[in-house]
This record gives C-alpha cells, sequence and structure tokens, in this order.
C-alpha cells in the first residue's frame, strides 16, 4: 500500500500538471480562437466567462496542489522533509495568486482579494439587487465593446497565461523530479 505522503504529493504534483495544461491551453488555443469571433461585443462576453471561469479553475487546483504538499511536508518525518516541497508551493504560489493580483493591480488589493473570493467560491459578497443591476450594466457594456480594447484585454490575458504556464510548469517538473527521486 502507498504512503499517505507519497499519495499526497502525487496528487499536489498532478494538480500542478493539470494547472500548467489549463493555462497553455488557454494561452495557445482559447484566447486566439476567441479573437476570430465576428463581433466584439460577442468576443467580449464570451472572454469574460473564459477568463472567469479559467481564474476559478486555476487557483481552486493551485489551493489543491499547495494544500497537499504542505501536508506532505509538515507531515513528514525530520529525514525526509524535501525542501524542493516548499519551493513547490512557493513557486505554484506566485504563478497562480501572485501573477493574478499582478496582472490585476489595478483593482486594489482589497477589491482583487473580494473578486478572488467570488471567483473561486459559491459565496457572494454582494446583495441580489445589486448583482442583478451590476449583470445588467456588463452586457450593456459588452454591446459597446470596442475591438481594440477588447483585443489588449485579450493580449495581456494571454500574457499572464503564458507565465502561468511556465511557472506552474516549473513547479511541475520540480514535483515529478522529486517524486521520482523519493525512495522508501
Amino acid at each position: 500500500m502507498a504512503c499517505p505522503l507519497t499519495v499526497s504529493k502525487f496528487v499536489g504534483t498532478v494538480s500542478l500538471g493539470l494547472l500548467t495544461g489549463l493555462s497553455y491551453s488557454t494561452a495557445a488555443i482559447t484566447v486566439p480562437s476567441l479573437k476570430l469571433l465576428s463581433t466584439s461585443a460577442t468576443a467580449s462576453r464570451c472572454f469574460n466567462e473564459v477568463k472567469r471561469l479559467n481564474r476559478k479553475h486555476v487557483l481552486r487546483l493551485s489551493s489543491l496542489a499547495n494544500t497537499c504538499l504542505l501536508f506532505a511536508y509538515a507531515a513528514s518525518p525530520p529525514r525526509r522533509k524535501h525542501p524542493f516541497l516548499v519551493l513547490m508551493c512557493a513557486v505554484s504560489t506566485v504563478g497562480s495568486f501572485g501573477l493574478d493580483l499582478w496582472f490585476n493591480r489595478h483593482m486594489g488589493l482589497k477589491n482583487w482579494f473580494f473578486s478572488v473570493v467570488q471567483d473561486t467560491t459559491c459565496v457572494r459578497l454582494s446583495t441580489a439587487a445589486s448583482t442583478k443591476k451590476d449583470e445588467d450594466l456588463v452586457v450593456v457594456e459588452a454591446e459597446d465593446a470596442n475591438g481594440e480594447s477588447v483585443q489588449r484585454e485579450m493580449d495581456k490575458e494571454r500574457r499572464l497565461q503564458r507565465a502561468r504556464a511556465w511557472l506552474s510548469g516549473l513547479a511541475f517538473s520540480m514535483g515529478v523530479v522529486g517524486l521520482w527521486g523519493d525512495k522508501k
């Protein structure tokens, strides 16, 4: 039977692999495909939905990976506490939460935090009436979307996903090498 610590390391590493694939496919396939849509309003609506769902899954995968890896590090006996587990968590956190904050720094820390909570959980931080007003405003704004601003936002998201893919890929490769070097 497999050791629970090894299983935890494995789950964390697989989560980082999924995170790498998600970021790469968004940067290489999804965002360029959205640029081919016929109108900027349609492209803006689709892009905002892809961005929201991608952010939700990226932050959840990163949190899962970090939780598993930190558990494996904390529960390991002293002679098996590998520092690569902490380094993987640090790179994963910078690649997900750090880059998300950096690319959304115009929102401010407090608003960024609330948007992360809203995107990654089922918790809504506003009342139903104001949410309905916000949804109506988004639709109105999306219909008047400027093609150049939508293009800039897509390019910005593509850069974010490329950087995230590189950092999560680095953490994933550290995990693969670390698991490979793990002995009973």
